[in-house]
């Protein structure tokens, strides 16, 4: 079946993914722009089916009128800004534009991004990005449907592995301080530097004059006393985003499987630390702390570490926040797939045909993850699969864990 599907790709593979995410773009712009707006949380609000736009479209003009970004303005949006100033601000020539071609801009943007950057990875075949692309458009067509930042993000991260490879550090780390001033999260991906000999040597003087000039952004139009006061409201608001409710993570498997509540920030920081042990582990086995990057691992075991690293953060990131949403997934099974079919054996198979473990994985990615919430299910069965039993979630916890114990195979 696979190897068919490939000679398919193979023959008119550019023409089929294009096809695909036009239509895509096309029927989600259509779809969200057609529909009538309405009073749909009852709240005071006349609201659109595109409302996380209507947020960001709506930051630009709060932020250049010195209003508040982190309040409530249910007259115009329902639900919060939760994005630094900078975000408001880089969100200008949507917000100028009328919604028809804003919005229809916006989608094509988080979906096409990713797609581009896959295609630009050296690491990975032509059949791989061609598979991973035509799967990912199922759970891309998710995200995007919710006008959400998500598919940009994975864009971003993948575009700065991209720049890494080819050793354009500098647009490496222009890329990952996009995501940090989108969602700060990004930050995290800085870790990826320690895989590429000189990296962060040479890009010292890149993190230090981008970051300076993402932050004071919004300076010109607000002043500094309208700086410090938004970035005042968006660290007071994020420090009370921790009520008990949790969304499709691993705080929301543990309480539906297990019936445990455990500290959120005891969860997110354990994660972190079994994500990062691998690499302290190589660091301190190695005596690398003197060194800017892992210049002393066997070059075949670094390739392969880097890239695991890589999809397991993708996957950390989602898992990890207790607030993800189902539009929030495209990142994590992005890194799901990439970790499937993005590396080839010598026999030209992909890592889940060899291993059935990894093909049961597969399955219930596709099954539950990325299908479960669509209408291939009644409501009461959808229901059941991504809010009560966390499949959504629980397949890529899966998959972190099996890219965990791969990660340790490979530095022991």
């Amino acid at each position: 079946m696979l190897k068919a599907i490939q000679t398919i790709l193979q023959k008119k593979s550019n023409i089929l993914v294009w096809i695909v995410y036009a239509f895509a773009i096309l029927f989600i712009s259509a779809r969200n722009l057609s529909l009538p707006w309405g009073d749909l949380f009852a709240n005071g609000g006349f609201y659109s089916h595109y409302n996380n736009f209507i947020i960001f479209k709506k930051s630009f003009f709060h932020l250049v009128n010195n209003q508040n970004l982190y309040i409530h303005y249910p007259l115009e949006q329902y639900d919060l800004f939760k994005y630094p100033p900078t975000f408001a601000l880089l969100f200008a020539p949507f917000s100028l534009l009328p919604d028809f071609l804003g919005y229809t801009l916006w989608t094509a943007l988080n979906l096409l991004l990713p797609v581009f950057a896959i295609f630009k990875l050296k690491a990975i075949g032509k059949n791989g990005k061609l598979i991973i692309v035509l799967l990912l458009v199922l759970e891309a067509f998710t995200s995007a449907l919710n006008s959400q930042s998500n598919g940009l993000m994975l864009g971003l991260i993948l575009l700065a592995v991209v720049a890494l490879e080819g050793q354009k550090f500098g647009w490496a780390v222009l890329c990952i301080w996009l995501t940090v001033f989108i969602k700060l999260f990004g930050i995290l991906f800085f870790v990826l530097f320690l895989f590429y000999p000189g990296a962060i040597r040479k890009s010292l003087i890149w993190i230090i004059l981008l970051f300076a000039i993402f932050l004071l952004l919004p300076l010109p139009i607000i002043g500094w006393d309208g700086l410090l006061f938004q970035y005042k409201s968006m660290f007071n608001l994020l420090s009370h985003d921790h009520s008990s409710f949790v969304k499709y993570s691993v705080m929301g498997w543990l309480k539906q499987w297990f019936h445990l509540y455990p500290s959120k920030n005891m969860v997110l920081i354990l994660g972190l630390f079994i994500q990062l042990l691998p690499i302290l582990y190589i660091m301190i086995k190695n005596n690398l702390w003197k060194s800017n990057s892992l210049l002393n691992v066997d070059p075949k075991s670094l390739h392969k570490l880097r890239f695991i690293q890589l999809t397991s953060l993708l996957l950390w990131v989602v898992i990890f926040n207790h607030m993800a949403e189902s539009a929030t997934y495209i990142i994590a099974v992005g890194g799901s797939l990439l970790f499937l079919f993005g590396q080839e054996s010598e026999d030209r198979t992909y890592m889940f045909q060899t291993n059935k473990t990894l093909s049961f994985a597969l399955l219930i990615l596709i099954l539950f993850t990325v299908l479960g919430p669509t209408d291939i299910y009644p409501r009461e069965l959808r229901f059941w699969i991504v809010e009560t039993a966390q499949l959504k979630a629980f397949p890529c916890i899966f998959l972190w864990g099996i890219m965990i114990y791969e990660s340790w195979r490979l530095v022991k």
